[in-house]
C-alpha cells in the first residue's frame, strides 16, 4: 500500500479516498514513465539525423529508402534526392493501385525525372517493410551506404528490426533521416505513443521469430 493510514480506525469513505490517492500516483508514475521512453525515441530520431546530415556532407548516399505510412515521407526524400543529385530512391510499401507517377504528381517539387526511382508494392508493415529492403539491396550490388527516411517517431523501430535481420556478411551502412512530425496536434503525440507500445511489442515479437522461425529475406 502506497499510502498508509494516519489512524488506527478509519471510515469506508477515507480508506476508499487513501486508496484511489494510492492508483492514481501509480498511473501517474506510469504516465510520465512511458512518457519519458517516447521522449528518448526522439532524441535518437534526431541524433540520428545529425549523424546523417555529417556523414553526407561530401558524398551522397548510394540509395535512399523511404518507407510509407506517414504523411510527408515521400516528398521529404524527393528533396533529400534533389539535395543529392537525384541518387536512386527505393520506396517500399506503396499501394497496388499507385504508381512513380501517381506518387509524384502530388509533389509539387517533384522531379521530372523519375528512372532514378522505384517501388515496391510487397510490404504491408515495418518488418516486411525491412525485408523489402534487404532483398533489394542483395540483389543490387553496389548499394552500400543507404539513407533510410521515415517519420521521427518510426527510426527507433526500424533500427531494432534491421539490427535483428542483417546477416553477418552483409556490408551495408545504414543511416537514418526523419521527418519531424508536430507534437503540437493530438494526433501526433497519439501516434508517438502508440509507436512505443509497437516498439516494445515488435522486440518480443523478433525474439520469438529470431529464434523459433528465421527470416529469410534472400
Amino acid at each position: 500500500m502506497i499510502i498508509k493510514s494516519k489512524y488506527v480506525f478509519e471510515t469506508q469513505t477515507t480508506k476508499m479516498y487513501r486508496h484511489l490517492q494510492g492508483v492514481l500516483i501509480i498511473l501517474l508514475s506510469l504516465f510520465l514513465t512511458y512518457s519519458f521512453v517516447c521522449s528518448i525515441l526522439l532524441l535518437d530520431a534526431r541524433n540520428e539525423t545529425k549523424n546523417s546530415k555529417t556523414t553526407f556532407v561530401n558524398s551522397p548516399p548510394d540509395l535512399i529508402v523511404v518507407f510509407t505510412g506517414g504523411p510527408g515521407r515521400i516528398e521529404f526524400a524527393v528533396k533529400k534526392a534533389q539535395e543529392f543529385r537525384q541518387p536512386n530512391v527505393f520506396i517500399s510499401g506503396v499501394y497496388e493501385k499507385n504508381s512513380v507517377k501517381t506518387l509524384m504528381n502530388p509533389i509539387a517539387s517533384a522531379t521530372k525525372e523519375t528512372d532514378h526511382i522505384e517501388i515496391d508494392y510487397t510490404a504491408r508493415n515495418t518488418v516486411e517493410n525491412v525485408i523489402s529492403t534487404l532483398r533489394y539491396l542483395r540483389n543490387n550490388r553496389g548499394l552500400n551506404k543507404i539513407l533510410i527516411i521515415s517519420s521521427d517517431y518510426h527510426i527507433m523501430r526500424i533500427k531494432q528490426i534491421l539490427n535483428t535481420l542483417v546477416k553477418d556478411d552483409d556490408k551495408f551502412s545504414f543511416y537514418f533521416s526523419a521527418v519531424p512530425s508536430n507534437y503540437l496536434h493530438l494526433r501526433n503525440i497519439k501516434l508517438l505513443y502508440i509507436e512505443t507500445f509497437k516498439l516494445v511489442r515488435t522486440k518480443l515479437f523478433l525474439m520469438f521469430w529470431d529464434q523459433k522461425s528465421p527470416i529469410d529475406v534472400s
